[in-house]
């Protein structure tokens, strides 16, 4: 089953850095794991339009909170990433 997603965005460089917290499917404790996304400002971060888009780490995280600021860490990095490759 698809889980609905709900993007939290940041500006950051210039860009946008949307995270989406996923609830693992697992049968043993609430784990989750995260989507982000790179886009210009003001794209949808659902459309085909991004940049960039990474799934989740290895990382199992015990909380939709701790899902999300790991998501940004990522974004942050991968926007810092494609700085670099300009």
């Amino acid at each position: 089953m698809e889980q609905q997603q709900n993007w939290s965005t940041e500006l950051y460089k210039g860009l946008e850095v949307h995270v989406a917290p996923l609830k693992k499917e697992r049968k043993t404790g609430n784990l989750w794991d995260y989507t982000v996304r790179i886009c210009e400002p003001a794209a949808d971060s659902s459309a085909q339009s991004d940049l960039l888009t990474a799934s989740g780490d290895d990382g199992d995280y015990a909380s939709e909170e701790e899902a999300l600021a790991a998501g940004f860490e990522k974004g942050y990095a991968l926007v810092d990433q494609l700085e670099e490759d300009r």
